[in-house]
């Protein structure tokens, strides 16, 4: 099913960032920035399926060329806090092949390259499916710079376009996020492919879903880290490497988003079945009354219906097997995951024990112990009384002279 994601963001200096640093990672490239001193070598970075920088039609020649463009960049913004460009990133419709998403980022980077007049340095990039990543995430990169390019020089503005500052922002980015949309459905469209995208939040469409939260780089590591460590026999896990709470609450709500897609979906099916089922059985009432001159063109009717019903049959079918597959492997997962913790549950029960018995028979011992050494201290005690006792009577006895 595709999926909407369109997002703004920016390329700050005063966040220690440099903007040919991101192009060269962007690009899978090799690129040294001037204004650091510094190479930036991302070369070995796979995944980049396709990369293409647009420019308006007078633009100078070298400033097609990633090095230069970048770099220039750096040296036109000298403040420290310097915004050095700006960057779209979008998700593709899982439907659409490689020649078709080229094709969407074309049309797309065309576009804001007319609106704007800025340089735009894209690149698409595909799924890290050995990293853990979803194969259907292919994106694009979307880089921009802050400064349009002037129509009578080709070089750099000396003043930077407004449409992205904070009186027009908001407008601009909500506008193109709309444009995105109808771009992608546009696109799906043209490929044959039934399904749509909107643009607006969940709240606004008002279907019921909930929208997750954006986990970022830190909490998707600690994901994907979990993940390869659940594969491994529980024995030889690390149970301290547990989901983070943003990532189970993710889970929780797909989960729940599916379960009402599914029933909605069925619902639409039964809708649709039930349509289909008056219509058919008015084209036999036809079929009983009709006279042969329009027998071919009902007989057609009838075998379109049959077909939309097959299809409806299918489709529900396959709604059946998703609802069934989806939830038993949520349900089998949770078993699995109530059986580890039932068994580590056990086993922390057992070893709390083992170390309670460990204590109390320590405790016995010292007890037992201190008892003994209490009752030979009392035995010595008793006897030192009683030897006392024998010696002043001695003395007594010894003092005791009956002639006296």
């Amino acid at each position: 099913m595709a999926i909407y994601h369109f997002s703004v963001k920016t390329i700050s200096r005063s966040d220690g960032r440099s903007a040919v640093a991101a192009a060269a990672y962007r690009a899978a490239e090799k690129l040294t920035c001037d204004y650091y001193g510094k190479e930036q070598d991302y070369t070995k970075k796979s995944g980049v399926e396709h990369t293409q920088i647009y420019a308006p039609e007078n633009t100078q020649e070298e400033l097609l060329d990633r090095q230069t463009l970048w770099n220039t960049v750096e040296k036109s913004e000298r403040r420290k806090d310097a915004l050095l460009g700006r960057e779209f990133e979008i998700a593709f419709p899982s439907e659409l092949n490689a020649q078709q998403r080229q094709a969407m980022l074309d049309e797309l980077c065309h576009d804001l390259v007319k609106k704007h007049g800025v340089i735009v340095d894209a690149a698409i990039h595909a799924p890290h499916i050995d990293g853990g990543s979803d194969e259907r995430n292919y994106h694009a990169h979307i880089m921009f710079t802050t400064r349009a390019i002037d129509p009578e020089n080709g070089e750099f503005s000396a003043k930077k376009y407004r449409d992205f500052s904070r009186d027009h922002g908001t407008e601009t980015v909500s506008r193109w996020r709309k444009d995105f949309a109808d771009l992608a459905n546009r696109h799906l469209e043209q490929a044959g492919v039934d399904v749509r995208i909107d643009h607006r939040s969940y709240a606004d469409q008002n279907h019921g879903l909930q929208a997750t939260s954006h986990e970022g780089p830190s909490v998707t590591a600690l994901r994907r880290q979990y993940e390869r460590e659940q594969q491994k026999p529980f024995n030889e896990r690390n149970h301290e490497i547990v989901l983070p709470a943003l990532a189970k609450q993710n889970d929780a709500i797909k989960l729940f988003n599916l379960e009402l897609e599914i029933t909605a979906t069925e619902k639409l099916i039964k809708t649709m079945q039930h349509e289909a089922k008056k219509t058919f059985e008015s084209i036999l009432s036809e079929e009983k009354t009709t006279n042969f001159e329009n027998f071919d063109q009902i007989l057609q009717k009838s075998h379109e219906t049959r077909s939309e019903k097959n299809i409806f049959d299918t489709l529900n079918s396959s709604i059946s097997r998703l609802r069934k597959a989806g939830l038993f492997s949520q349900l089998d997962a949770s078993i699995n995951n109530q059986a580890e913790a039932e068994s580590q549950a056990r086993l922390q029960a057992e070893s709390r024990a083992k170390l309670e018995a460990e204590h109390i028979a320590k405790e016995e011992q010292r007890l037992k112990a201190q008892a003994e050494a209490k009752t030979k201290l009392e035995a010595e005690r008793q006897a030192k009384i009683r030897a006392e006792a024998e010696s002043l009577a001695q003395a007594r006895r010894n003092d005791f002279n009956p002639l006296d």
